[in-house]
């Protein structure tokens, strides 16, 4: 049996201090000439596409067909991240080194399962770099249902693997109820991680098989995940 192992991004593996956001807001105001497009909406286990798609919606700018209009969303977008990664600073959270340097003992590799597009988790991830650490997984760019990219991504990691692509195989960490429900859509398990805005209790309560505070305790993290 080849383990397969995806990581969220987000508040899971890395911490950007809002750089995201401030980027879409950046981006849709070049744009269109709104500011703070994205106040009220909700980040927590959301894809970008599904992000994107919400805020073209409630400003209604979209002139033609909703896909240009997030296609033309996401460019600009792609455009501002890196200067406000930069800006923003942000942090790798606790444990994250030294698990995926465990990890690579163990495994012939792990993968991703992030809202993100392709390219900005490539950003992202590549800032603290941690990008080529990541064997494939599942992106945002072509989903607004989560469960979606965890199958896309459990395809893409065994195929770059070379193993079946068995859900049952495969665990999913992440720190919201939405990355919970997802893996189990997909037929994964999940991995509950608390250093987003949930609690290990929270997580638990959504049906995470496990929780864990942080991914410091490195010993303990790889026995559920190669358990």
């Amino acid at each position: 049996m080849a383990r397969l192992v995806l990581f969220d991004i987000d508040l899971t593996l890395i911490h950007t201090k809002g750089a995201g956001r401030t980027a879409m807001d950046t981006a849709f105001e070049r744009l269109h000439g709104v500011t703070k497009a994205t106040a009220g909406v909700s980040f927590d286990g959301r894809t970008d596409r599904a992000i994107f798609s919400e805020v073209i919606e409630r400003h209604g700018v979209a002139e033609g067909a909703i896909e240009r209009a997030v296609a033309e969303f996401s460019e600009a977008y792609l455009e501002e991240f890196p200067r406000f990664l930069v800006e923003k600073g942000g942090e790798v959270l606790p444990g994250v080194p030294a698990l995926l340097d465990a990890l690579e003992r163990e495994v012939p590799g792990f993968g991703l399962a992030t809202g993100n597009l392709r390219r900005g988790a490539a950003a992202k991830l590549g800032h603290f770099g941690l990008w080529e650490r990541f064997s494939g997984g599942g992106f945002g760019d072509g989903y607004t249902v989560r469960a979606e990219l965890v199958a896309a991504g459990i395809v893409e990691l065994a195929g770059a693997l070379g193993v079946a692509a068995v859900p049952g195989d495969a665990i999913v960490l992440g720190d919201t109820p939405l990355d919970v429900e997802a893996a189990h859509i997909a037929g994964a398990r999940a991995l509950g991680v608390g250093t987003g805005r949930f609690s290990v209790a929270e997580l638990l309560a959504s049906g995470a098989e496990f929780a864990v505070d942080d991914l410091a305790d490195t010993e303990r993290v790889l026995e559920i995940l190669l358990g």
